[in-house]
């Protein structure tokens, strides 16, 4: 998959707070894109249901935003804290921790 751009947000929380990025592959560093790259090819990314929000959520709970984009397709997937895949956590993290970094640049 050759993936040409991420973007990323975080909304909720107690405080309703948000952070979001817009990754351009090509800036990213290359462990950063591979570590990426394998757990979007291990969650079949474009094949995953663009909403996995379940209503009876807890209050102040994250909604978060994936969209990946390539040359051929766009998807886009929409996930909270108590609906996400064990599998997409990971992918969650590293985008969360990347999102930061770029805010305090």
């Amino acid at each position: 998959m050759q993936v040409e751009r991420i973007k990323f947000e975080r909304t909720g929380g107690f405080a309703g707070m948000r952070i979001a990025t817009d990754l351009k592959w090509d800036d990213l560093p290359d462990e950063q894109a591979h570590a990426i790259s394998e757990l979007l090819d291990d969650l079949d990314f474009r094949e995953l249901p663009a909403s996995q929000v379940k209503e009876e959520g807890m209050a102040d709970q994250f909604t978060y935003t994936i969209t990946v984009e390539t040359k051929k397709w766009e998807h886009t997937v929409i996930t909270g804290d108590v609906s996400v895949p064990e599998k997409l956590q990971e992918l969650l993290q590293l985008l969360n921790r990347l999102a930061r970094t770029q805010k305090r640049q």
